[in-house]
């Protein structure tokens, strides 16, 4: 099996914390005293080899990567570390990988992971991906579908059709659902979350994309016949070229040869202020505090503190964040309209961005 890491996301919803130059992958918020990143790759240890694993980046987290992936993988090879001038999204960064795996691997199955995400039952993670390599070698894109337990809004959904040896041919990818949609899909056996977590031997990889997305294949095909995928002023020119595309978009929601494995392994994809404050351990009155906090009838709350004492009295389903530079004080339901506030910070180009 190979493996490749996307690392390029910037985890806008858990500002001020993740930020433009350190966004959420980097930072130690999940279930160790590693990085969410870090946590990913050393996920991969029992499955697959430091030298078949890819991870696609930032050029301007170059650092960040480097330092933290060499401290879980001392060995690792420096040139499987991919750096994008700037981000066009999951689909050319997976093509990009898909790539610079050896021609001779081309039957090989590859998993893609994103880098950000908390999964706790490793056990049933790594069951999964065992039974996802027998199904992505019989021909099939494998996606792995989180059983939800909560009528969620803020994830995408997997409908699962035809029953498949493992898991199901995929009927629809459904976007993200209002709170009544979201609670007949609970009730349903059909629908699952999408994890974003991905499998197919390199050949139909790059079998799909020829169908569904072939001028971004022969941008890359182009290249790499000259064998310039490792240059970074043709990969440059390259993501010039191109326009922003997911891989949920370009190939997954019109290949006809994708298929599901619905899994259960305590996932989330820690995308907001509430979901960590839903996965995290907490006090007696349901708060998560970290750092200088002290809190009297405070309830169901999530308090992070950087420096400075942060103390409440009374409050209840909020959220208080203090950094250096900025202190976020929201209300627990409101916590994905932070992603808002960071694009206002941003287009007012403010430093705190």
């Amino acid at each position: 099996m190979f493996a490749i890491i996307l690392a390029g996301g910037t985890g806008t919803r858990l500002w001020p914390y993740s930020r433009d130059l350190k966004p959420k992958q980097f930072l130690k918020i999940g279930s160790s005293s590693e990085s969410l990143f870090q946590e990913t790759s050393k996920r991969l240890e029992s499955l697959v080899s430091p030298k078949q694993i890819y991870i696609v980046g930032s050029d301007i987290h170059k650092d960040h990567l480097l330092k933290q992936i060499l401290q879980i993988f001392p060995d690792f090879p420096i040139e499987q570390l991919l750096l994008e001038p700037f981000g066009r999204n999951t689909a050319p960064a997976i093509l990009w990988s898909i790539l610079r795996i050896p021609e001779r691997n081309r039957n090989v199955p590859v998993v893609v992971l994103a880098s950000d995400h908390l999964i706790k039952n490793i056990q049933n993670f790594n069951h999964a991906l065992k039974i996802g390599e027998k199904l992505a070698s019989s021909g099939y894109i494998v996606t792995f579908g989180i059983k939800p337990d909560r009528a969620e809004t803020g994830y995408g959904y997997i409908k699962s059709g035809e029953p498949l040896e493992f898991g199901f041919k995929v009927e629809e990818f459904v976007e993200k659902p209002d709170h009544s949609t979201a609670e007949q899909y609970l009730e349903s056996s059909k629908y699952t979350w999408n994890a974003s977590i991905f499998m197919a031997t390199t050949e139909i990889w790059l079998q799909e994309f020829r169908k569904h997305a072939p001028d971004l294949l022969d941008v890359f095909e182009k290249e790499a016949s000259l064998g310039n995928l490792s240059d970074k002023e043709q990969i440059r020119k390259i993501y010039d070229s191109i326009s922003k595309d997911s891989i949920d978009y370009a190939l997954l929601e019109k290949s006809d040869c994708v298929a599901v494995i619905p899994v259960e392994m305590e996932w989330t994809d820690l995308g907001s202020w509430e979901s960590l404050h839903k996965v995290s351990e907490k006090d007696s009155e349901g708060n998560l505090l970290r750092g200088n906090v002290i809190s009297q009838d405070t309830k169901n709350s999530l308090i992070f503190s950087e420096k400075r004492l942060v103390a409440s009295i009374g409050v209840e389903n909020l959220i208080i964040v203090e950094t250096d530079d900025a202190l976020l004080v929201c209300n627990m339901n409101r916590s994905q309209d932070v992603k808002k506030l960071v694009e206002t910070l941003k287009r007012e180009e403010r430093n705190e961005f």
